[in-house]
């Protein structure tokens, strides 16, 4: 008589560790779901970064072009300041010089840039003339996607140019 009232509680017993083994799998489940999802936006964000030292490296390529086809003091005079590059990598391949590919003197406004991807990447390069060198800074800014599209990133890339004339 006494074996049915166990029988019993352990198909009770056996219930509950069913929902317990349920509950531990839903778990790591989740667990799995997220590493994936935050593994897809590090990848995401690597490949921003790399199109943004891409975007840094053309506008100093440009400033090495113009060094070697300027006079020291021409480049001097067109390097020198604040400037936002609005044209991709097409337009600053061709004969042009700084003035048409650039906005003289001004700080990047809220939709300017290159579009890659649907990503807007802004690009402001300061030019400054120190100790017979210009030093060129340059500074491309994307929002990520992170936090609802408003985290902005930004990478920094400088180059010192000296009159070896």
């Amino acid at each position: 008589m006494n074996k049915q009232p166990i029988n019993k509680l352990q198909a009770g017993f056996s219930m509950i560790e069913v929902l317990f083994a349920l509950v531990l799998l839903g778990m790591v489940l989740v667990g799995i779901a997220v590493l994936m999802t935050r593994s897809l936006v590090t990848a995401a964000d690597a490949r921003y970064r790399e199109i943004a030292n891409g975007l840094a490296q053309e506008v100093l390529e440009l400033y090495h072009r113009e060094r070697t086809l300027s006079s020291w003091d021409d480049f001097v005079i067109a390097g020198t300041g604040k400037y936002c590059v609005l044209s991709a990598a097409k337009d600053l391949n061709d004969e042009a010089t700084f003035k048409p590919i650039i906005l003289p003197n001004t700080a990047c406004a809220s939709g300017d840039g290159v579009l890659i991807n649907g990503i807007l990447f802004q690009r402001e390069v300061t030019g400054r003339s120190v100790g017979g060198k210009l030093q060129a800074s340059v500074t491309v800014a994307w929002n990520s996607g992170r936090s609802g599209g408003t985290l902005t990133q930004s990478i920094t890339a400088q180059q010192e140019f000296a009159n070896w004339l």
